[in-house]
């Protein structure tokens, strides 16, 4: 008697205020499904979890862990994962604001550069490097990828060398990910996959023009929205060259060491510094397997480095406080070897190619140059 009262007075409350306040740690409601539209599971079912809240049985969202508001758990693939659910805060305004866009004034931005495993590096919050895209086919991860134009996310073609990862309808595209295996909707923007763009010179076997283009929307057909998690990289002039040991960043979800079970389950990022040609080509690295549209980058002491996981993420160069993408993660020969620097597409050799596939040419100007 006494619980069926509690359960019809929770109905009441929480029904009558479809809120939550703080961070929802008293929240108890029937929302059946999360912010990205997957079924909420019964926590009935879920028992095993760890997470015991007699009160909270027979509703599915709560936050029972003090996350940042009222989560569900949802079934991915064989796993039940936690996702938000999209509860206003009691307080929070109702008024809709206008989105905001990345213009050639504010490409390569950071919001802040918050430090908290690319192999040596460190984990990083997605506001340090907030145009990295975790591309997934289905549920599973599958490589990174850079935010060139709100529409546009630019990648590796090698990640596609297999038939069924060219279907795009398979292919999801998330920005503001900070770890691949949990969901945040306050930072996150998912995508669908509407065209995917591989060079028509790629070449599997040495992996020249190692690049591809994928378009992305939402569900309601927009395209990424400029937050301080997702933010668009500046593309640097045309032919553009640093000089040898010039210092960049590269950041992805990828492994942390060669030869590891799984990715990173969390960003990371670390510096890196640029060969020369020159020196990349000598036998003493990789000789004559790299080609004019490659680039190579490693740490004097081979520390750091990217690896397995980490294709088609972004090395970053710093000029005039901005950052310009000059690579794009491509080969290597093991990770953090010595003697064998990380090898990038070089992407100042195709200004003209992503402009004329992406339909980029009003956006020419700001995207590939500094402003004055």
């Amino acid at each position: 008697m006494w619980f069926s009262f509690m359960q019809s007075s929770y109905k009441r409350a929480h029904l009558s205020k479809p809120c939550f306040f703080g961070d929802g740690s008293s929240y108890r409601g029937y929302v059946s499904m999360s912010a990205y539209g997957h079924n909420c599971l019964n926590w009935n079912s879920i028992l095993g979890s760890g997470v015991t809240c007699l009160t909270c049985l027979h509703f599915n969202t709560r936050n029972p862990d003090q996350s940042l508001k009222p989560w569900c758990y949802v079934r991915r693939g064989k796993n039940n994962v936690k996702e938000f659910c999209s509860i206003p805060k009691c307080s929070a305004p109702t008024t809709k604001l206008s989105p905001a866009v990345d213009t050639e004034l504010t490409c390569g931005e950071r919001p802040e550069k918050r430090m908290h495993k690319i192999v040596g590096g460190s984990f990083t919050a997605i506001e340090s490097h907030p145009w990295v895209a975790a591309i997934f086919q289905h549920y599973d991860f599958l490589c990174g990828g850079s935010l060139i134009a709100p529409c546009w996310v630019l990648t590796a073609a090698h990640c596609f060398l297999e038939r069924q990862t060219r279907k795009i309808q398979d292919l999801f595209v998330y920005l503001g990910k900070n770890a691949i295996n949990d969901t945040d909707v306050e930072r996150e923007q998912r995508f669908q996959v509407e065209k995917l763009i591989i060079h028509q010179k790629f070449n599997d076997s040495n992996f020249d023009n190692d690049i591809a283009l994928l378009k992305i929307r939402s569900r309601a057909g927009g395209c990424a929205v400029r937050s301080a998690s997702v933010r668009t990289v500046c593309l640097p002039p045309f032919r553009t060259q640093l000089p040898p040991k010039f210092q960049c960043s590269i950041a992805g979800y990828g492994k942390e060491r060669n030869g590891a079970w799984q990715f990173s389950q969390r960003l990371k990022q670390a510096e890196v510094r640029l060969l020369s040609q020159t020196d990349c080509r000598s036998k003493l690295h990789y000789g004559d397997q790299i080609t004019e549209n490659m680039i190579c980058a490693g740490s004097p002491d081979w520390s750091t480095d990217a690896c397995k996981g980490d294709s088609g993420g972004p090395m970053v160069c710093e000029l005039s406080g901005r950052m310009f993408l000059f690579g794009v993660v491509s080969w290597g020969d093991g990770c953090a070897k010595k003697n064998k620097p990380g090898v990038y597409t070089q992407v100042t050799n195709y200004n003209k190619w992503i402009a004329e596939k992406a339909k980029l040419s009003k956006f020419t100007k700001g995207l590939m140059y500094p402003p004055k």
